[in-house]
């Protein structure tokens, strides 16, 4: 059994990858910017422990140290905190995609620099960031956080090769539509700066959203318990090989497909001038 490290646990998919890891035996530390607010997650054996993954380097390695002298270790570290931004792109102020690409990219690269050492010095260990489908295509309302998901599986990939002689896996999950709260409440801000003329632009996917919150498919108990036997190779995935990019949910397998295949149409239809270029 191993030692889960899992930001972001007061809700959503945070909070169930969590209960869904001490269901399976796993010892699980459990963060929060307030640890007082995972009272239910401490009652079913989780160690607590305030974070804000925004905070400064040294407050975050000061947080990973005493983390892992819990249980004397870190098996798995999971980067989930994060929060969805909607909005068109010119109505984004440089302030808001600052605190964006700050909290739900650079805050995990972070965290992970701060675990890292911990893994190359036993020479074994698992690292996830929770992506989304919206990194694998851009679309309406969506650029901001579409952004920093292709970000993240950037950096999860090349990750993945750098650490691999080290015995550490990485990989980024992305979900597709799972009935958690993160299409409302504290997950999502709406820009400040609302421009009139894309409010015909916007309005038909502002209200799809509102329309599905409540109402996605997929199941998050479900997600979270696959989540945690392909990061342990146990259940379903032992003997699997980590993906480097670990789909849930059938949605989510059907829009990659999409996108694929969208992408091999214009691979193909201009290929004939893309090879034309070289000296």
């Amino acid at each position: 059994m191993g030692v889960f490290f899992i930001t972001g646990t007061s809700s959503g998919f945070g909070a169930e990858i969590a209960k869904q890891a001490l269901q399976a035996g796993h010892k699980v530390i459990a963060t929060s910017r307030n640890a007082n607010k995972l009272t239910e997650l401490k009652n079913l054996g989780a160690h607590p422990i305030s974070l804000d993954i925004n905070a400064s380097d040294a407050e975050i390695q000061r947080v990973v140290k005493e983390a892992a002298a819990v249980y004397g270790t870190i098996d798995v570290l999971i980067n989930n905190a994060g929060y969805i931004w909607e909005g068109a792109v010119e109505e984004a102020s440089s302030e808001e995609i600052q605190a964006a690409f700050h909290t739900n990219v650079f805050a995990h690269v972070a965290v992970t620099r701060a675990v890292l050492p911990i893994l190359r010095a036993q020479k074994n260990g698992t690292i996830a960031f929770m992506g989304s489908i919206a990194g694998w295509e851009g679309g309406v309302a969506c650029g901001l956080y579409c952004g920093v998901k292709f970000a993240i599986a950037g950096i999860a990939q090349s990750l993945r090769e750098e650490v691999a002689s080290f015995g550490i896996k990485v990989t980024v999950i992305e979900p597709g539509y799972f009935r958690t709260n993160f299409l409302a409440g504290d997950n999502k801000f709406v820009s400040k700066n609302p421009i009139p003329e894309y409010e015909p632009v916007l309005a038909p996917l502002k209200g799809a959203f509102q329309a599905f919150n409540g109402n996605q498919p997929g199941d998050p108990v479900k997600g979270a318990a696959l989540i945690v036997e392909a990061l342990t190779g146990t259940g379903r995935a032992q003997g699997r090989e980590l993906p480097r990019r670990l789909l849930l949910g059938p949605d989510a397998v059907g829009f990659v497909a999409g996108v694929l295949e969208k992408e091999t149409k214009s691979l193909e239809a201009w290929k004939d001038l893309s090879v034309t270029t070289n000296l």
